[in-house]
């Protein structure tokens, strides 16, 4: 085996337990009934790990260790990123949100799906089954993580403008200014 491969492999697999044990945390928290804000507050530590890491599906990319766009994947994780690292976790509110829990769960369930199979790809040994759900899952999953996204964006909007959050007025020495609360919107 080449080492690329099984880096990749381990890599994978590694994302794809990460992404499980986010979603165990949550299923446990949900059949405790956990507020969102406890779920979202247990289960964001390894999100945000596991999320940030996520960059390195760019770079595989970028250097050809795998067959995907560098632009697409770019543009999966800064969207990603975004709803995570730029709106819900700097504006506490969010975490009180079934709409946050809603987001990582959405994410979480497809992702352990995803990197196994990008693992069982990588080594040649990906069982039909795997595929089939992979392709099948992502049909809901998606828009899920999606709508939770924008709802979290949308609810997000009056504290973006009233703490200019990420945004640069003008008088200043770059004479550009940039609203972050009108980019979100």
């Amino acid at each position: 085996m080449k080492p690329s491969t099984a880096y990749l492999a381990l890599y994978n697999a590694a994302q794809a337990c990460g992404w499980a044990a986010i979603l165990v945390v949550l299923v446990i928290g949900v059949t405790q009934r956990e507020t969102p804000e406890q779920l979202y507050d247990r289960a964001a530590p390894l999100t945000k790990l596991v999320q940030g890491a996520a960059i390195l599906d760019t770079l595989h990319a970028a250097v050809g260790l795998v067959p995907s766009s560098p632009a697409m994947t770019l543009m999966f994780w800064v969207g990603r990123g975004n709803a995570l690292f730029a709106i819900t976790e700097p504006i506490a509110a969010l975490h009180a949100s079934w709409w946050a829990v809603l987001m990582l769960g959405a994410w979480a369930a497809a992702e352990v799906i995803r990197y196994p199979w990008y693992a069982a790809i990588t080594l040649g040994a990906c069982p039909g089954w795997l595929t089939w759900l992979r392709y099948t899952m992502f049909i809901p999953l998606f828009p899920l993580g999606t709508l939770a996204e924008m709802a979290l964006m949308w609810t997000a909007l009056p504290e973006l403008q009233s703490r200019r959050l990420y945004s640069l007025g003008l008088p200043n020495p770059y004479n550009w200014a940039f609203d972050y609360h009108r980019f979100i919107q």
